[in-house]
């Protein structure tokens, strides 16, 4: 091995140990990350700073047993089609009040106002403007001479005349007065004063008018807003999906029911006062109420109710599911 040979062998392990950390530190990297890098190096300033770790870059990875293994619960296929009709009506019926209103109406800009004629009054100023040539304007007093007095006078000139007295402004209208009442302060604690009570009835000699017969009778739709008997088992707003653990409730009934049927009765809508209570919402809310009925009747067929004991039934407005023992 010659002198040159035994240099340059020398020379290979130290390049290698030199190499070793810049290829570790743009293992990571692609081209054009080592060469957007060497740019903002050269930019300076904030761009050339590296760059905060993300949030969490030192934590442990998660157990994979903590992972959720049972799929969350969800609709029946059923009640997500009766949502997605209900959403479609909402949709169309926005549409087709869109479309009858129209467009908006543009409102035109006002007129602008017309330039007033300035006029002269020649009897108060005194002063008029000729040209050379022209014949000066004639005063206002010989284009309309001043009515002849004694001409227009009565025959009996030596009368006196008689003077007519001022008349009188007439009064002008005058509102009722106000009268301000001053509501007193309600002192903490306590509930406000109840207001004035309407004024009494005429009185009848030999008839006794109760107090409120002038009253007029209030307007009460014709819908049963009792509270329906059985046990309550509620769902979620819209969907057929039971509200917490009923597990208790089925237990319940199925120790209650003996030998005896058992009448599950679902609603589609809340008690409220905006149910709607056209046909076709009604249709609606019936076919969710059966899907309700439905769900339970499933959950105490399980648990070992024969399916020939229960009868289903649905209406339109309620809350939840009512279940009943038949005696």
């Amino acid at each position: 091995m010659t002198a040159a040979t035994r240099r340059t062998a020398g020379k290979i392990p130290f390049l290698l140990l030199i190499s070793a950390p810049l290829l570790a530190a743009c293992q990571h990297q692609d081209a054009t990350d080592t060469v957007t890098g060497w740019w903002h190096n050269f930019e300076g300033g904030e761009i050339a700073k590296l760059r905060a770790p993300p949030p969490g870059e030192n934590l442990h990875y998660p157990h994979v047993g903590r992972t959720p293994t049972q799929p969350p619960e969800l609709p029946t296929p059923e009640a997500r089609l009766s949502l997605t009709t209900q959403l479609e009506a909402q949709r169309n019926l926005a549409q087709r009040e869109s479309a009858a209103q129209g467009a908006l109406p543009v409102i035109p800009p006002p007129p602008k106002p017309a330039p007033t004629a300035t006029t002269t009054n020649t009897e108060q100023s005194g002063m008029t403007m000729t040209t050379v040539g022209q014949p000066e304007p004639e005063s206002p007093s010989a284009i309309n001479p001043a009515p002849d007095l004694a001409a227009t006078s009565t025959p009996h000139a030596s009368a006196p005349a008689k003077k007519t007295p001022p008349s009188a402004p007439a009064a002008e209208a005058e509102l009722p007065p106000v009268v301000a009442k001053s509501i007193p302060p309600t002192p903490p604690g306590q509930f406000p004063k109840i207001g004035e009570l309407p004024p009494p009835p005429p009185q009848f000699p030999g008839f006794d008018l109760p107090r409120d017969a002038i009253v007029s009778d209030p307007v009460r739709p014709d819908i049963d807003t009792s509270t329906p008997e059985g046990i309550l088992i509620r769902f979620q707003p819209a969907t057929d999906h039971v509200t917490g653990d009923p597990q208790g409730d089925y237990q319940h009934i199925v120790s209650l029911r003996g030998n005896r049927h058992l009448t599950i009765l679902g609603f589609g809508a809340f008690m409220s006062a905006d149910a709607a209570l056209a046909p076709a919402d009604q249709n609606r809310e019936i076919a969710l109420g059966l899907l309700r009925a439905r769900v339970v009747a499933r959950a105490l067929i399980a648990r070992g109710v024969p399916a020939s004991a229960i009868i289903l039934k649905a209406e339109a407005i309620g809350d939840g599911v009512r279940v009943t023992i038949n005696d």
